[in-house]
């Protein structure tokens, strides 16, 4: 068995990177988690329009303040491939490495106004884990947010052996969706027998509509930040080792 520190970061997202990046390279800087999760483009902004440039760049100072802190950062950002535009989880090593990516599986109709969906579920290993991660509407297939079958992405990342589901939101303040989102997280992480930590971005509408914290195993809530502004957690899971 091994103790694994997790954090998460409930940040407002700026449409402007460098407002986001300044945040993200602050509380990798000053973390003691072995990962740290932030939210769905959390480091470009919620939009297609970001500089390609100015990202690459990002992801180099992030990499080197992962190295210096030794924390593994798992942030999210847009990406552009071969000229696609993707929602995507970019996992920075405590090497500066990049460990592996994640593009988002399930879009929502809006989101494809931008981006087109990933296509690949993959599993990663680092510091004696084997996890997954899912970005919002991959987990939960939101009702009203396109036609879209649910493919059990969850489901699927527990039959690959997965112990961990780090879960980067961004879903905003509209409180009618709250129950549905909660109880997926809940039931999914139950019928998968595997840990869930999310980030949500904060709204600046109101108490966002899925908290940030930790789901366990048993589909209990271990920790739960307040939903309303920027919030912190750190948890330690106690999880199986190779």
């Amino acid at each position: 068995m091994a103790t694994i520190r997790v954090s998460g970061v409930q940040m407002p997202v700026s449409p402007k990177l460098e407002d986001n990046l300044h945040k993200i390279l602050s509380y990798i800087l000053s973390s003691d988690a072995d990962f740290i999760l932030f939210p769905e483009m959390s480091l470009t902004g919620y939009h297609g329009g970001f500089s390609d440039k100015a990202v690459r760049s990002a992801w180099r100072q992030i990499a080197a303040a992962c190295r210096q802190s030794y924390v593994t950062a798992l942030v999210g950002t847009g990406c552009r491939e071969d000229g696609q535009t993707y929602i995507q989880t970019r996992i920075f090593s405590d090497e500066g490495k990049v460990l592996g990516t994640h593009e988002k599986i399930i879009p929502t109709s809006g989101d494809r106004e931008f981006c087109v969906p990933g296509t690949e579920l993959r599993v990663f290993t680092h510091r004696g884990i084997r996890f997954g991660c899912l970005i919002c509407n991959d987990l939960w297939v939101t009702p009203g947010c396109g036609p879209y079958p649910d493919p059990r992405l969850t489901y699927q990342l527990g039959r690959k052996g997965v112990q961990v589901i780090f879960h980067s939101v961004n879903s905003g303040s509209t409180s009618i969706h709250t129950p549905y989102h909660e109880s997926n997280l809940v039931l999914r992480a139950l019928e998968s027998k595997v840990y869930i930590c999310t980030a949500n971005a904060a709204s600046a509408d109101g108490p966002v509509n899925c908290a940030t914290g930790v789901v366990s195993p048993q589909g209990k809530w271990l920790v739960q930040c307040p939903r309303l502004g920027e919030q912190t957690y750190t948890y330690d899971l106690t999880v199986e080792t190779d």
